[in-house]
């Protein structure tokens, strides 16, 4: 169903995707045994014995929880005085993660020093150099595509992902579920707001544990005056977030994480529309693991893929991300960069790491790799979250403009200490951040001189190869005259 929202020039077509019946959770790749009745009850009976445990250690550590809670308020509202600047991000300011200072100094200097290697090795045999480069890249080249080849191939031999059967909850009952809070950061989005108030009020999961924060910026006075208007479930806030800089989404993220009550915590974006049970299925997923899995990523797809070709291919790469390589990085116990959205968190430890970093412009990435750097664990639910996919390439580039800076901010924060990486045995950290997070992003800046180079290539090839055909023919016909 397609809506069309505005008038005159500024009118553009709204999906209307709560009209369409979307598939939330994705089969199998690998054929598996159904379980049977016996095992679905042994598993019913476990998870309900993990709920009550869960509930009963919550009421015995609320004056706990508290206090843990007030002085992170404390310490997140603290402002920050950084050279002239003075910041609040509403978090914790941690210096060693934050895209505040893009460059380290020891970055700058091993810039400086490879710009006039470079030079200089192109002053006295610029081909040598240029073989050497070529060689690099070319490594770079071969181990991200071997990564992912790797993933994928583990992806299609055995199933990695949590899948939580709609049996599994519905045999559950009136058990005791876990307070959750939904972050929902939302700017000028005054046109989706009835479409995703609703997608949330279709949540399947008890009205008195939820906690809704509609984190509004204060300037924002448009998305502000429409939510004041609506009538919206008691589980609902709005939530100002005070004026300041940067004005991210990050920032609006940790003012929400500062009030949220939940014992889980999940980021929603205006325009999606999420799995009615995965915040059920999130709980029951926590409930598989230890305290060190503190995130459930749950995957991403597009509800308005037919729209244009650019929206199909853009469906064609987030389902080969969601459903092939991060299964994939998840066997391989590699860091998960986290999606921009849905994904669900233990609160305390989420407070514990800082919340987000409010410079970095692909938050969600660099938190993920943090995650592993302190041993902490993300695995990928099988509950798929449905966003709009982006139709005009002007905005599609824009998009993507922010995402290649926000990786590269991720790897240069990450990369300031690669020797006390590989000395605390984090190989599998470096690497990712070489080959997924570095590698991709500077892959995407050489495509387009390479290939410029393969045309000049080809295209002088069969220019010479033209002229020594042309030539050799006269050569042969003055013979040939000769001859006669």
């Amino acid at each position: 169903m397609v809506q069309i929202v505005g008038q005159g020039h500024s009118s553009r077509k709204v999906f209307d995707p709560l009209s369409e019946d979307l598939i939330y959770t994705s089969p199998s790749l690998v054929i598996s045994k159904k379980p049977s009745q016996v095992d679905l009850q042994r598993q019913i009976a476990r998870y309900t014995q993990w709920l009550q445990q869960h509930e009963l250690n919550h009421q015995q550590q609320l004056a706990l929880i508290q206090q843990q809670k007030e002085r992170y308020q404390e310490r997140a509202q603290r402002k920050v005085i950084v050279g002239e600047k003075t910041i609040r991000t509403f978090a914790p300011f941690i210096p060693t993660y934050s895209a505040l200072s893009t460059f380290s100094r020891g970055q700058k200097i091993t810039g400086i020093l490879f710009i006039l290697a470079l030079l200089l090795g192109i002053s006295f045999s610029y081909m040598d150099t240029l073989v050497v480069l070529m060689f690099f890249i070319t490594i770079l080249y071969i181990g991200s595509l071997a990564l992912q080849f790797v993933m994928s191939l583990r992806t299609f031999i055995a199933d990695f992902e949590e899948h939580i059967d709609d049996t599994i909850i519905h045999g559950l009952g009136e058990v005791e579920w876990p307070g959750y809070t939904v972050l929902c950061p939302l700017y000028k989005e005054a046109a989706i707001i009835p479409q995703f108030t609703r997608a949330i009020q279709r949540l399947d999961y008890p009205a008195h544990k939820l906690q809704v924060l509609l984190l509004i910026e204060e300037d924002d006075l448009e998305t502000h005056e429409i939510l004041q208007k609506m009538e919206l479930p008691e589980y609902f806030s709005i939530v100002i977030v005070p004026a300041g800089t940067p004005k991210t989404k990050p920032r609006a993220c940790n003012y929400g994480l500062i009030q949220a009550t939940g014992d889980f915590v999940v980021i929603y974006d205006a325009e999606d529309v999420m799995d009615p049970l995965q915040l059920k299925r999130s709980v029951l997923t926590f409930a598989n693991y230890g305290p060190e899995m503190v995130c459930v990523q749950a995957k991403l797809n597009f509800y308005n893929t037919k729209q244009n070709l650019l929206t199909r291919w853009f469906t064609a790469e987030y389902s080969a991300w969601f459903d092939l390589l991060l299964p994939g990085l998840q066997y391989l116990r590699f860091p998960l960069p986290l999606g921009g959205t849905s994904n669900h968190f233990r609160t305390d430890v989420l407070r514990a790491l800082g919340g987000w970093d409010a410079f970095n412009v692909t938050e969600d990435c660099e938190l993920g790799i943090r995650l592993s750097q302190f041993k902490l664990k993300t695995v990928v639910l099988n509950s798929t979250t449905y966003e709009e996919a982006n139709p005009q390439v002007h905005n599609w580039i824009r998009q993507r403009s922010r995402w290649i800076k926000g990786y590269l901010q991720t790897y240069l924060v990450h990369m300031r200490r690669p020797l006390f990486m590989l000395r605390q045995g984090m190989f599998r950290e470096f690497l990712a951040l070489q080959f997924l997070i570095g590698g991709r992003t500077l892959t995407i800046f050489l495509n387009p001189i390479l290939w410029l180079v393969l045309l000049f290539y080809v295209f002088f090839f069969v220019l010479i190869l033209l002229v020594f055909t042309t030539a050799s023919f006269q050569l042969l016909s003055c013979i040939w005259g000769l001859s006669v």
